[in-house]
């Protein structure tokens, strides 16, 4: 073989071990992020319906569903949860005391791609807390507390108007 034909080979080979290798590393930076605790907490509107209609066990109070989601490879548990009212982190929290049927029981523990958890919140409580504090919903946002320390804010503020 002439030196060129070397100079070649070596350096195609030299192009191949480094993009192999930027791959490598792209690689394990993904599944260390994934081995993690990937949580999502991400607010809903809904209207609970329970018995028949007339009866005294039927109510159609409207809710703030909070669900909390797990996308990593480890379980974490959900403390409490609550409404942040004003910025996250700088204003004040409403915490909630009188929980809903639908509301999962507290504390609950979510596995990688299992069922999610859902706590609910009165609407007549955002509703209450907001006249008083005077904080419009597009400032409040939902969080939960978890067994790892973190408080997580959900994507989206409260769905009300």
């Amino acid at each position: 073989m002439s030196t060129e034909t070397l100079a070649i080979l070596g350096a195609l080979t030299g192009i191949v071990g480094a993009l192999t290798g930027v791959a490598s590393l792209i690689w394990q930076i993904v599944t260390h992020r994934r081995s993690g605790r990937l949580v999502s907490v991400v607010s809903s509107y809904v209207i609970p319906v329970y018995g028949p209609p007339h009866s005294p066990e039927f109510l159609d109070d409207d809710q703030v569903a909070v669900t909390v989601s797990n996308r990593g490879g480890a379980p974490v548990t959900v403390l409490n949860y609550g409404v942040s009212m004003g910025r996250p982190g700088k204003g004040t929290n409403m915490f909630v005391v009188n929980r809903d049927a639908l509301t999962t029981p507290l504390p609950a523990v979510v596995e990688p791609g299992g069922e999610p958890v859902q706590v609910t919140i009165p609407v007549k409580q955002l509703r209450q807390a907001g006249q008083e504090r005077g904080v419009p919903f597009r400032k409040m946002r939902p969080w939960v507390d978890l067994g790892d320390g973190r408080r997580i804010y959900s994507k989206r503020t409260v769905p009300l108007k």
